[in-house]
């Protein structure tokens, strides 16, 4: 064919002119096997200029979480290229496209779809073809605003001290072995601070779970189990179970503590007559917030009846008359109105099942002193309060007939 073309390119005379006489054909190189991470596992970070032009040092460092069964990654596999030719005919064959090694990890697992998820929730990390996830968390050393805040699925363990401006989640427990300052720390369990907290009247600690400290000193706790401190001083501590001041001191001193099963502790205030608030049981808040539920439950309930009233009559009149376009656009919102008042109904139901176990929790709390209760402490259990204008001492308060009895501590 290549001859051809020239032959007939000397024999017309062909001059000055392109002329294809022999074509090849260009190789298609493939694609190599790639991964696809769906989550981001670099650690470190720049920091952030904020808009006031200070530079927030805290975004730094951070944990990547991952939740369990979340996808990790989609493997995708290598696309080998197609063969091309010279002008002279001659072969040219694509690179070959490599595959890479399979993920690999104790907590990851992999679908026929080569796509992984995790097994577990916790930290993850990848190093090279490798992923690692750990449900615990351990610092040796101190946290403050430089090294950042964490935010992490599974324990935290803190072999240090934990400064003001802090902010410490976990999905877990949370245990720090030294001093917690004016942080913020929120657990899904327990919280255990063996050296105790100085929360300069900013520190918060709340957990699902129960608090443990060796001393709470001008912090907000919120606990839905117990709270048990050596003593508590100047502090809001609410706990869904008991509080319990324990120990060589076992002191609550001034500030205010609600425990919703009881208190038990040693003394309650101090030769100085701090005001100490004391409460057991449900408070009149809850009471209130009890009925607020209820009456706004029995209102949507009517405004439900209502809707499906005018729902019933129309459908009716359509079956009669046949149903024109306002009336289909009319029965539509009403059953979107219907729609939201359920979901309303189904929260307040949820809102007064947790109340109504809190108030059920509460039935028989008592605050019971085992050492000496001081003046200017108020004793209250649910509705009833109780103001002491003299020491007593070895005196366990419970409520009876809407007021407050005092009984012997043996």
């Amino acid at each position: 064919i290549v001859v051809d073309d020239i032959m007939n390119m000397v024999v017309n005379h062909i001059y000055d002119e392109e002329v294809v006489i022999a074509r090849g054909k260009a190789v298609v190189q493939g694609t190599e096997g790639y991964y696809e991470f769906l989550i981001d596992m670099d650690e470190k970070r720049e920091p952030v200029i904020r808009e006031d032009g200070s530079v927030d040092y805290a975004a730094m460092n951070r944990l990547i979480n991952v939740a369990e069964g979340d996808k990790i990654a989609i493997y995708h596999p290598a696309v080998q290229g197609s063969k091309g030719f010279n002008v002279c005919g001659g072969e040219i064959n694509p690179k070959y496209a490599k595959e890479l090694p399979n993920l690999s990890g104790k907590y990851i697992i992999k679908n026929d779809n080569n796509e992984y998820f995790a097994k577990i929730s916790g930290k993850i990390s990848r190093s090279g073809y490798n992923i690692e996830i750990l449900n615990l968390y351990e610092i040796n050393g101190d946290i403050d605003t430089i090294n950042g805040n964490i935010e992490f699925y599974g324990d935290i363990i803190i072999n240090g001290n934990v400064d003001s401006g802090v902010t410490l989640r976990a999905g877990r427990n949370v245990t720090v072995n030294g001093t917690v300052g004016g942080a913020k720390i929120f657990a899904g369990g327990d919280i255990v601070l063996s050296q105790g907290v100085q929360g300069y009247e900013n520190g918060q600690i709340n957990a699902r779970g129960s608090v443990y400290a060796q001393f709470i000193e001008y912090s907000n706790i919120k606990a839905g189990g117990d709270v048990r401190a050596n003593y508590i001083m100047n502090s809001n501590v609410t706990a869904g179970g008991m509080i319990c001041a324990e120990g060589s001191r076992g002191s609550i001193i001034g500030g205010s503590v609600q425990g919703v099963r009881g208190i038990d502790i040693v003394d309650a205030g101090n030769i100085s007559e701090p005001k100490t608030l004391l409460h057991a049981g449900f408070s009149e808040e809850d009471y209130r917030e009890f009925n607020k539920l209820v009456s706004k439950e029995n209102k949507i309930k009517k405004q439900l009846t209502e809707t499906i009233s005018e729902m019933g009559n129309l459908l009716n009149i359509g079956k009669a008359k046949g149903i024109t376009p306002e009336q289909k656009d009319r029965i539509r919102q009403l059953n979107s109105i219907k729609l939201e008042a359920d979901s309303e109904i189904d929260k307040i139901a949820e809102e007064k099942k947790f109340l109504g176990n809190k108030m059920m929790a509460s039935t028989g709390a008592s605050i019971t002193i085992r050492g000496t209760v001081y003046r200017n402490t108020i004793i209250s259990i649910d509705m009833a309060v109780m103001a002491i204008f003299k020491e007593e001492q070895f005196v366990r308060f419970v409520c009876r007939n809407e007021g407050i009895e005092r009984k012997s501590v043996v």
